[in-house]
């Protein structure tokens, strides 16, 4: 199978990232969270973007064919103030979670095979509001 509407295939996740958690919030636009109520970021956020891709297979009569998509899974999450620090942590750890869960167990139509990559969190820095993203490579 060939990657050849990726946008087709963003759209097939974001549907399958919803259905598959229906208690978070999921769209593919990027936001900035100081402009998103405090209800979609306690429930979760997350923003699908895609980064680009490439690795196509390139040879003649398939040229541009079988390639990757690089995206990224953004997720935005906020606690209560008066909790402690550590609870933004646990928050974007659960939503780490839900969001391997989804990966691991979850057939998007469109696309073969779908990979987790490296992923990095707030670090605390912003309590009450944390942020987590996941690199996602999708194969043909």
């Amino acid at each position: 199978m060939s990657l050849n509407n990726h946008n087709a295939v963003l759209d097939a996740m974001a549907a399958s990232l919803a259905a598959a958690l229906p208690a978070r919030h999921v769209q593919r636009s990027l936001v900035d969270p100081a402009n998103v109520p405090a209800a979609k970021l306690s429930a979760g956020l997350i923003c699908l973007v895609s980064e680009g891709g490439g690795n196509f297979a390139n040879y003649r009569g398939r040229e541009g064919d079988l390639g990757t998509l690089n995206a990224r899974l953004v997720g935005f999450v906020k606690v209560g103030e008066n909790s402690d620090a550590a609870d933004i942590e646990r928050a974007e750890l659960a939503l780490l979670g839900d969001l391997l869960g989804w990966v691991s167990s979850t057939a998007v139509p469109g696309l073969d095979v779908m990979y987790p990559g490296d992923w990095t969190q707030s670090k605390q820095l912003e309590h009450p509001y944390g942020w987590l993203v996941l690199a996602l490579e999708i194969k043909t």
